[in-house]
């Protein structure tokens, strides 16, 4: 506890790549980071290699068809298991909104790279995990960048984001 706030202990996530937006976001965040690779054997052993014990690990990955918004991820699936969100993607949303990101929660889990990441990572960190999809550098402000990073400031600060 730091000035009577509960203060979490945040992973970020991204993947490698100079020119993936994911990679630009988490260099611009303070704290603990993990670049993921961008294959599936890869960023599995990525994960599981992971140490440390987390309250919260904020995944980012890029999504070409996004402009000038973010989603939100709450549920991944592999091999038909689903697995659901323990954090509060309602919060993460306003949180988002309150610094002037458009945002959606979706609750359809994706079939791609990131869809296993993030499964692999709720399995790992008992659901402690949300997964942001971002715009690419070609559809993302500078703005928009400094503004999730301003988001994830403010979430770094308090538990409520937990359920």
């Amino acid at each position: 506890m730091r000035n009577g706030v509960n203060w979490l202990k945040v992973l970020y996530t991204g993947f490698k790549g100079k020119n993936n937006s994911s990679y630009q976001l988490l260099s611009r965040l303070s704290g603990h980071k993990l670049f993921l690779t961008n294959s599936f054997k890869g960023l599995e052993k990525d994960i599981m290699n992971a140490t440390g014990q987390f309250d919260l690990v904020v995944m980012f990955g890029l999504d070409t068809s996004l402009k000038e918004t973010v989603r939100i991820d709450s549920v991944a699936e592999v091999d038909g298991m689903e697995m659901v969100t323990k954090v509060d993607c309602e919060e993460i949303r306003n949180c988002l909104m309150a610094h002037g990101v458009e945002n959606v929660v979706s609750e359809v889990p994706t079939k791609y790279l990131y869809n296993a990441a993030y499964f692999n990572v709720l399995s790992k960190f008992d659901g402690k995990s949300v997964f942001i999809h971002i715009p690419s550098l070609k559809n993302m402000t500078e703005d928009m960048m400094e503004r999730i990073v301003k988001c994830m400031e403010d979430l770094n600060g308090t538990a409520k984001y937990i359920r």
